[in-house]
């Protein structure tokens, strides 16, 4: 008799613990929808602001509006980013100029020339067009590498 209670009292007990575990889980379900419906929401917002981000860019970079960025536009952007940056036009940028500096100068050197700013420029351009026909489309732009 004792061993009938006793494994009776453990079936019982068994049977709360499944009891516990498959409202525990139920509870993760039913939360789980709404925190994947947050996170597409919160991705959503992600590609709109990368689409608005790209669209400027292409604004500011395709001067002819033919949808692609040349390599010659982005270049001549390049050049008169450096000679607004040059302050005091000596043809160089100083730290105290640009945040670029630190990223761009040589080791050892506290500033750069125009010739090194543009081929700086030169290579993003080079990362950026993805096939190497030329030019930059929406498709290949990734603002993150700007």
């Amino acid at each position: 008799m004792l061993y009938t209670l006793l494994f009776s009292t453990l079936l019982w007990a068994a049977s709360c613990a499944n009891q516990t575990h498959k409202e525990s889980t139920q509870q993760k379900l039913e939360q789980e929808p709404k925190t994947v419906k947050k996170e597409a929401a919160n991705e959503e917002k992600q590609d709109s602001v990368m689409f608005q981000k790209k669209l400027a860019f292409f604004q500011k970079f395709d001067v002819n509006n033919d949808k692609k960025i040349s390599k010659k536009e982005y270049m001549d952007m390049a050049a008169q980013k450096f000679k607004a940056l040059d302050a005091n036009h000596d043809g160089k940028l100083t730290k105290e100029e640009s945040d670029l500096v630190i990223a761009i100068a040589p080791t050892g050197k506290n500033f750069v020339t125009q010739k090194q700013f543009l081929a700086y420029y030169q290579k993003k351009f080079q990362t950026m067009d993805k096939n190497q026909d030329g030019y930059v489309t929406m498709e290949e732009l990734d603002v993150r590498e700007n």
